[in-house]
């Protein structure tokens, strides 16, 4: 069992949280806040058995194994840092950090340390991955896949209102691509690998940040299409399209239908994607294997390698920096 501590109280620690009490594989131990008595509340409120306000105090605590960093990205990679040369295992929420650069210096501390870094990217590791990917060889050779998601951010009224919150600050390498766009990315990388062209377009808001970003990139005998927002909202589904079929996905961070339409008969099927477990369970599950394996690691990895290779071109090509670009990192 992987005793973990949390950094953040935002609502997506209350999914992990969830997700900790109905495994058998996880056990929560210690809620930190760089507020005290925030990290208090939140500890008496979600079952974490005692409350901490220091990184220093994560690092070096005897009841943590593993750290679940769900901070603003550009935070990401100092708070990972510190403690996985501390001997922590870490899993940080997408994007896993602001530059393919950070990402790497992290990976060999791991390496060096001996550790488990993943990024949560929870499409990949639920069922429905595994229906999606048995499903591929039946859609013949793969000639278009369109990726999307689009969803209006509450926080974008506030934008609007000339309140700007992290979600919308370049400092703390946020947007459309860094938020949203990466559930598209990291399970087209994790299928298909690096793409050999990368053409990016941005709608950027007044601070420069990217409210909506589209990508079209070439692969060997198809092209694929990524698009995300965080201004509007976009219902159509996820395809991938092949000569003999095409498999449309509702919802490609928690693919809840799957359905199969057939090229020659213009037949379709519903493929009913059973998950009886929250979503983050079962990021939880195959972390606790990968703890035991960390060789299990190498391929999700590899995609975080490649999503974040993919987003530092796009963002060099619309012209969104962030203050991590120009970092050195020892």
């Amino acid at each position: 069992m992987v005793r973990f501590a949390t950094i953040g109280t935002s609502s997506i620690v209350d999914r992990f949280v969830d997700a900790v009490a109905v495994t058998d594989e996880a056990v929560y131990t210690v809620a930190h806040s760089r507020d005290l008595e925030r990290a208090q509340l939140w500890a008496a409120g979600h079952g974490a058995q005692r409350a901490v306000d220091h990184l220093e105090q994560l690092a070096g605590a005897t009841d943590v194994d593993a750290v679940y960093i769900a901070s603003p990205n550009a935070l990401h990679h100092d708070q990972a840092e510190l403690l996985l040369r501390a001997g922590k295992h870490v899993l940080v929420e997408k994007s896993a950090c602001s530059t393919l650069a950070e990402w790497q210096h992290l990976l060999d501390i791991a390496h060096a340390n001996q550790v488990v870094l993943l990024e949560s990217v929870r499409t990949v590791h639920d069922p429905s991955w595994r229906m999606i990917t048995s499903y591929l060889p039946s859609l013949g050779p793969v000639r278009q896949v369109e990726l999307h998601m689009a969803q209006r951010s509450r926080r974008y009224d506030n934008f609007l209102a000339g309140r700007v919150e992290n979600i919308f600050r370049p400092e703390m390498s946020a947007g459309a691509l860094m938020d949203l766009g990466v559930y598209c990315l990291h399970p087209l990388v994790t299928l298909f690998g690096l793409p050999g062209r990368i053409q990016a377009s941005s709608v950027l808001l007044r601070n420069g940040i990217d409210g909506a970003t589209s990508l079209l990139l070439d692969y060997p005998g198809f092209t694929a299409s990524v698009s995300c927002s965080k201004t509007t909202v976009d219902p159509r589904p996820s395809m991938l399209s092949g000569e003999d079929a095409t498999l449309l996905v509702d919802a490609i961070a928690d693919p809840q239908r799957l359905r199969m339409a057939d090229a020659h008969t213009g037949e379709v099927e519903d493929l009913q994607v059973d998950k009886p477990l929250p979503q983050q369970a079962y990021v939880l599950q195959a972390f606790a294997r990968m703890v035991q394996d960390p060789t299990l690691a190498a391929v999700h990895q590899q995609a975080t390698t490649d999503a974040l290779t993919v987003m530092d071109e796009a963002r060099r090509q619309v012209g969104l920096d962030f203050p991590a670009d120009s970092r050195t990192l020892a």
